[in-house]
C-alpha cells in the first residue's frame, strides 16, 4: 500500500468521511440488496459483466470542490484507488493498492481499509461502479448519483492507428504515417499528427463515448503547411465525444456534424 498525504489531506479526509457517513442510506444490508438483484438463473455482476477496467468520477467533499476518484480493478483481484482532492491550496492525492473480494457476486470489498478511512464497498453495475456507504448500503438522496464512477475507455477506439481523412467537412489527403490519431490506453495519452508535428495529450473516455482531452505538448518543427495541423488541434480541443463503428472513428461536439473523421489504418 502506498500513500501520499499532507496535513491538509487529513483535515479534508475527515470532513469527506463525515459527509459519506451522514448520507441517507437504504434500510437493507448490502447482502440483501445484492440478493434481490441476482437473476434466478444465477447471473450476477461478477460472472455476467465485463467489469475489469478503470472507473472515474467526482465524489462530494465537505471541505473542497470535490474528490476525483479513480478505481482500477483487474481480473487477478488487484485494485488501485486514487483520490485527488480538488480546489485545495496544496496538491492532495491519496493512492491505495491492494486486493479486493466479491460479496454475493455484485459488490466488491477493498482490503486494507482501517476504521475511519472511508467505505471499502463498491457495487458493480453495467459500465459503472457505485460507492456504497460505510455499512455497504446504497447511498440515497440528492447526492446519490455523485457516488457513481463511470467506466473509462473504449476498446473499439483505443490502441489503434486511425488515419485522418476529413477535417471540418473537408477531405484530407494524407497517409497513416503522418496523418493519424492513436489513443494509448496504457498511458492515458493520445498522439495525433497532421503533417510533421506530433501532439501528445492526456485523455479520458467515459461510458465508451464521452471524451475529455487535456492540455498537452507538441514537437516544434517548421512545417510547410500547418493548416491541417492547426485544424486537428482545434478539433481535439473542441471535441467532447467520439463515435466508432465500421472502421470509422469521428471526433464530435455534442450532436453537431463531426469535427474530424478517421478510418482504421491498414
Amino acid at each position: 500500500m502506498h500513500r501520499m498525504k499532507t496535513t491538509i489531506f487529513n483535515l479534508i479526509l475527515a470532513a469527506g468521511l463525515g459527509l459519506m457517513s451522514c448520507a441517507p442510506q437504504t434500510t437493507g444490508s448490502a447482502g440483501e440488496d445484492e440478493a434481490n438483484l441476482q437473476l434466478n438463473d444465477g447471473h450476477n455482476s461478477q460472472n455476467s459483466l465485463d467489469w475489469a477496467g478503470s472507473y472515474t468520477g467526482i465524489e462530494p467533499c465537505a471541505s473542497c470542490e470535490g474528490i476525483k476518484t479513480t478505481l482500477k480493478i483487474s481480473q487477478d483481484g488487484n485494485y488501485t484507488l486514487t483520490s485527488e482532492y480538488l480546489g485545495v491550496d496544496e496538491p492532495t492525492v491519496n493512492v491505495q493498492n491492494g486486493k479486493f473480494s466479491w460479496k454475493n457476486g455484485n459488490t466488491i470489498e477493498l482490503d486494507g481499509f482501517k476504521p475511519g478511512e472511508g467505505s471499502p464497498y463498491f457495487k458493480v453495475e453495467e459500465n459503472k461502479v457505485r460507492h456504497l456507504d460505510l455499512e455497504g448500503n446504497v447511498i440515497k438522496g440528492d447526492l446519490a448519483n455523485n457516488y457513481v464512477l463511470n467506466k473509462t475507455g473504449n476498446p473499439e477506439a483505443e490502441d489503434i492507428r486511425w488515419e485522418l481523412v476529413e477535417l471540418y467537412g473537408k477531405p484530407v489527403n494524407g497517409n497513416p504515417e503522418n496523418y493519424y490519431l492513436i489513443f494509448d490506453s496504457k498511458k492515458g495519452e493520445l498522439k495525433a499528427k497532421a503533417n510533421c508535428n506530433t501532439m501528445t495529450m492526456p485523455y479520458v473516455i467515459e461510458t465508451s463515448f464521452k471524451l475529455t482531452v487535456g492540455d498537452g505538448i507538441s514537437t516544434l518543427m517548421a512545417c510547410p503547411d500547418s493548416d491541417a495541423e492547426d485544424q486537428l488541434k482545434k478539433a481535439l480541443n473542441e471535441a467532447d465525444n467520439i463515435s466508432v463503428g465500421d472502421g470509422v472513428l469521428t471526433l464530435n461536439k455534442a450532436r453537431m456534424a463531426p469535427l474530424a473523421k478517421f478510418k482504421k489504418a491498414e
